[in-house]
């Protein structure tokens, strides 16, 4: 063979080596490109199931965050107009503490996060309507924007002792990585869209707004002095003997000169139902007396989600703001420093009482009716000189010594003592029963 033979020979050798070696660098190439394709999708995924988890965590927290809140609107937000408490539209909360759904299916509200405000734009709609609301509309932005939908269920015990255990219901939000929730529940659109859907749920406990409640429509730590027209104490409950007054310090004689106005169960006279000198009183100190009857420490008390703070005018009358936070929807409302009551205004119903601690002095001046608990941490002086009663139904608690002049009476309602027992306090999530 020539050797310019020999040399195109050589040639054509080498120059399939090369195209081999091409071909096994495309396939490298190829196959690499496929893996980093196949991690891109990996991560995506991981990131939109990283989204609808926090959604759905984030709905929990809402969820809990209004169950403690104010009066709402459709759009679950406090406004004016707005007449019905987040807890009121969905849950029947009966005397006993158990809890039932307003909804009997289906759920209670739907959520998307808004780019333009960032925060969750939300519908709650009347329980009677059925099925998922409608999505409230919310600017388009380039950012992803997800969702949650919200629904109250039984928790889900097979235990027939433990089944509806009272004061206890499961909240279920199913978070999802795009706004229009409808598309999270359908198979073709979850994977057309790569949406991701994350269901959670979690138990919610109600706790008493007044886990130990006093057996008597009055309770004073100190002394207990009282005008020429006397003090009106009714408790005519057989379920707290009919006591009237729980004193720390000597109070019989005070009471004994207006005896006709103290009415008991019947048959019993007034003066037999008063306990004076009362050791768990008068051997205990303030912060002790609260937490006897609330459950916790004064400070834990006042920072619990349904509480609100009430901020009344320096040494002016407060009734006005207090009844404006109760039109509101609170009804657990905590007052720093001095409070005075001057207008004849009527805080609380019988059905719904309120729960109004005055951390500080109470001055209380005229007609007025209030119906729930009344805890003064301070000294309490109440007047009222008109012919109009000033009326306080459910429990007066003084930490201080207290000054009654003029037509006061307190009367003792087992039903609004019940109402603040099982049907008013915070609600919490249960430790240990999320679930995701």
């Amino acid at each position: 063979m020539s050797p310019q033979a020999k040399g195109k020979q050589a040639g054509a050798a080498t120059l399939v080596v090369v195209m081999v070696l091409f071909l096994i660098m495309a396939m490298m190439a190829a196959y690499a490109n496929r893996n980093m394709i196949f991690e891109q999708r990996i991560a995506s995924n991981y990131y939109r199931m990283g989204v609808s988890s926090e959604a759905a965590e984030a709905g929990l927290e809402w969820t809990v965050a209004m169950l403690n809140g104010s009066n709402v609107n459709a759009s679950c937000r406090e406004a004016a107009g707005a007449s019905e408490r987040f807890r009121d539209r969905y849950l029947s909360i009966a005397s006993d503490r158990a809890i039932t759904e307003k909804l009997a299916a289906g759920y209670i509200s739907n959520c998307v996060r808004s780019n333009a405000g960032g925060s969750w734009a939300c519908r709650c709609p009347n329980p009677s309507a059925a099925g998922l609301p409608a999505p409230p509309a919310v600017a388009a932005g380039d950012n992803m924007q997800p969702g949650f939908a919200v629904s109250i269920i039984p928790p889900p015990i097979t235990s027939p002792t433990l089944k509806n255990r009272p004061g206890a219901v499961r909240l279920r939000v199913e978070g999802c990585s795009s706004g229009n929730y409808v598309d999270c529940r359908n198979p073709s659109a979850v994977a057309s869209q790569l949406l991701s859907l994350t269901v959670a749920e979690v138990d919610v406990a109600l706790i008493s707004a007044l886990k130990n409640p006093p057996a008597s429509p009055l309770t004073v730590k100190g002394a207990l002095t009282v005008g020429a027209t006397g003090l009106g104490l009714h408790n005519s409950d057989p379920r707290s003997s009919g006591i009237l007054l729980v004193s720390g310090q000597p109070a019989l004689a005070t009471l004994n000169p207006y005896a006709d106005r103290l009415g008991s169960l019947p048959g019993t006279p007034g003066l037999t139902a008063v306990i004076e000198n009362d050791s768990n009183l008068s051997g205990s100190s303030a912060a002790r007396m609260f937490s006897m009857y609330f459950g916790m420490t004064a400070p834990q008390y006042r920072d619990q989600p349904a509480m609100r703070r009430v901020n009344c005018p320096a040494g002016a009358d407060c009734s006005g703001t207090l009844l404006a936070a109760y039109n509101r929807g609170v009804r657990m409302a905590w007052i720093e420093g001095p409070l005075v009551l001057q207008a004849n205004n009527t805080l609380g119903t019988d059905a719904s009482p309120m729960v109004i601690i005055a951390n500080g002095d109470v001055a209380i001046d005229g007609p007025m009716t209030i119906s729930g608990l009344l805890y003064a941490r301070g000294d309490l002086q109440w007047g009222n000189a008109g012919a109009d009663v000033s009326l306080l139904k459910g429990a007066l608690l003084v930490e201080g010594n207290m000054d009654a002049s003029g037509r006061v009476d307190l009367w003792y309602r087992s039903a609004i003592i019940d109402a603040l027992k099982n049907q008013t306090g915070s609600f919490v999530r249960v430790p240990g029963s999320w679930w995701n």
